[in-house]
């Protein structure tokens, strides 16, 4: 039989390479959190390092849209980097296309904006006059000159922010020719890349965090999937009813509807607005038959498509939605309440998966 020393030597053996291994982790993880940071008050620093932070994002976005059709592709026995390069080309060509028929109707409504702000600075001041009668009461007057500066700051800063938009689209080709490039290689060594980030992690905590991760991408892409689709219907029927009701700008309105139509409950509010202001100038009529389309469009959106398309990828309570979009736009503005909503979704499943595995 074995000495009871030699157990002992075999314990303190164990015991030693358990702390040595807690200690390495340590130092990894110490390591990990500080080059976080360096790498966080850089990004804060220097704006060239927030440009390419920006583009590795867009990038990602792009490809983790399109990795389902690649998945697709490569379990139809397409090689993978060939099939990410076919969708890379496609993507380029459905960009190119669409500009192409989009910018010269976009340079021509735009040439459109100042005659357009002209008039509703005209149909503002009309709306003013008739609160004469009331701008006797001193806070009356105080509250009605103040929302008259604050209504031309805003329609100013607007309609420049589109002009400049539209005006300097050239200047960007560079963002057009590196965001395919990085994006193709998002699709092309996805798996190296994830390998890559899970070797951060202790070997034993790999597998469930593997399976976290892969339930919140099935979460994330079905949400981001049916926004994308749902906010392209959106689009489209927002231009056929500006058509139809032959109100100017119809292209500019019903871009700038679909992106908005991307944020829950205030998104259809702010992407309607526009299209009835707009409207307004042709005639009240015009504008109350814009109102009740564009509602009703809403109404069938998010009823009856919404449901059927998103399903139960959300799975949040309203007011935990509201609250994200409010924190989203006051860190980000308008981007900010983009990606609210879908943080919070990864973050849901996390918790949820976090207390299924650990407790």
């Amino acid at each position: 039989m074995p000495k009871k020393g030699k157990y002992s030597d075999i314990i303190k053996i164990v015991e030693d390479d358990m702390m040595n291994i807690s200690k390495n982790s340590a130092v990894k993880y110490v390591l990990i959190i500080a080059i976080f940071a360096a790498g966080a008050l850089l990004v804060a620093k220097s704006s060239v390092l927030r440009e390419m932070l920006y583009l590795i994002f867009i990038s990602f976005l792009i490809a983790y849209t399109l990795k389902p059709i690649e998945i697709k592709m490569v379990n139809a026995g397409v090689n993978k980097k060939v099939s990410a390069i076919i969708i890379i080309g496609i993507l380029i060509l459905l960009v190119v296309s669409t500009f192409a028929l989009l910018i010269p109707s976009l340079f021509k409504e735009s040439l459109n904006l100042n005659a357009t702000a002209a008039s509703i600075q005209t149909l503002i001041d009309k709306f003013y006059a008739k609160l004469k009668l009331i701008q006797g009461n001193r806070t009356m007057h105080l509250l009605v000159n103040n929302l008259n500066r604050r209504i031309d700051s805003e329609i100013a800063t607007v309609f420049a922010k589109i002009f400049d938009f539209l005006m300097n689209m050239g200047e960007n080709i560079l963002y057009l020719v590196v965001i395919p490039i990085i994006t193709y290689y998002f699709l092309a060594d996805d798996k190296c890349i994830n390998e890559s980030l899970l070797s951060a992690f202790p070997v034993s905590s790999r597998k469930p965090i593997r399976k976290i991760c892969c339930h919140a991408d099935k979460i994330l892409g079905r949400y981001i999937a049916s926004q994308l689709i749902l906010s392209a219907l959106v689009g489209i029927a927002t231009f056929l009813i500006l058509i139809f009701l032959n109100v100017e700008f119809p292209v500019i309105l019903s871009i700038l509807n679909a992106f908005f139509n991307i944020i829950p409950y205030f998104g259809p509010i702010f992407g309607a607005l526009p299209a009835i202001v707009i409207a307004l100038i042709k005639s009240p009529e015009t504008a109350l038959w814009t109102a009740i389309w564009l509602y009703f469009l809403q109404q069938i959106e998010g009823n009856i498509l919404s449901p059927k398309v998103t399903g139960d990828s959300i799975d949040m309570h309203p007011l935990i939605v509201i609250l994200l979009l409010i924190v989203g736009g006051k860190v980000s503005g308008f981007m900010g309440m983009v990606l609210a909503v879908p943080f919070g979704v990864v973050v849901k499943v996390i918790y949820e998966d976090l207390n299924y595995y650990m407790f």
